[in-house]
């Protein structure tokens, strides 16, 4: 049956309605209603403050300011991707009686995660007034890593969940490899920032790779995406008078990654969202 076409205002509703329902419905009905999408991450960062402050408290700068950036950023890649894996299957009863561009369907994920991250980053400035730098002209750049966080989070969610139907499997394989990449992403320790990354990656390339194991963990830290854009959103909101924003090779960089990575996942999610219905 094909699809009905919709206008793009008419796209744009739908996304709305549907993120911002799912966004009310999570929490409706619970004691603390919204309060509770805090007390996980608030919880997490008073452990890793607690346990990693001798360690790195005095060596990094407003390090309370830089765990609790990197947990936002950190939990709003989570939420969009295992948000996108989740979708065909709580919304099945919708997928199998409307007909609308399934796609819709990743967009309104990255909608409810956009609304829980901009309130987290409300109090991420709250506490800024206190303990940290007061917000300066590197503030102008987070929207743009904003969008960039949220292609490239898209990008993979879109991928994992256009397979999530035919491999059972992938939302578990997936929450393992989460776990993993929490360790492999500097949201509790230092790591120095460098730009434009093309300079590491190019200095790896011609030494000839990493030596050891050792140096290949250190190089997959260093140069995956999701480090890349937390270790940009602290230069501009905490180092911002320090270091200045990156250079336009290393935005270019940056964004053309993030940007590839959607259209593959996006490319792969249309393929096979023809085949959902059959995969129920």
């Amino acid at each position: 049956m094909p699809v009905k076409r919709y206008t793009w205002r008419q796209m744009v509703l739908v996304v709305w309605a549907i993120g911002w329902s799912d966004f009310v419905m999570k929490y409706r009905g619970s004691f603390l209603g919204y309060l509770w999408s805090f007390v996980p991450m608030i919880v997490r960062f008073l452990v890793i403050f607690h346990i990693f402050r001798p360690f790195v408290g005095e060596e990094v700068p407003y390090y309370p300011l830089y765990l609790f950036l990197g947990l936002i950023i950190w939990q709003h890649f989570c939420g969009v991707t295992s948000g996108c894996i989740s979708a065909l299957e709580s919304k099945s009863a919708i997928i199998q009686k409307v007909n609308f561009p399934r796609i819709l369907l990743m967009f309104a994920v990255g909608c409810q995660q956009a609304i829980i991250c901009a309130t987290e980053f409300l109090l991420f400035l709250c506490i800024t007034f206190f303990l940290g730098p007061l917000p300066g002209a590197g503030y102008i750049y987070f929207p743009f890593l904003f969008v960039q966080m949220s292609l490239l989070a898209l990008g993979i969610g879109m991928f994992l969940s256009a397979y999530s139907l035919k491999f059972r499997d992938v939302s578990h394989l997936w929450s393992v490899l989460l776990q993993v990449l929490f360790w492999l992403t500097p949201i509790m320790y230092f790591k120095e920032m460098e730009a434009p990354i093309s300079r590491t990656a190019v200095g790896l390339l011609t030494g000839g790779g990493p030596q050891n194991l050792w140096g290949f963990f250190d190089a997959f830290i260093r140069l995956q995406p999701v480090s890349m854009l937390m270790q940009d959103a602290r230069r501009v909101l905490l180092y911002y008078e320090d270091i200045g924003l990156p250079t336009l090779v290393h935005i270019g960089g940056a964004t053309a990654v993030c940007l590839v990575i959607f259209l593959v996942g996006a490319a792969a999610y249309l393929r096979r969202s023809t085949l959902f219905l059959q995969e129920y």
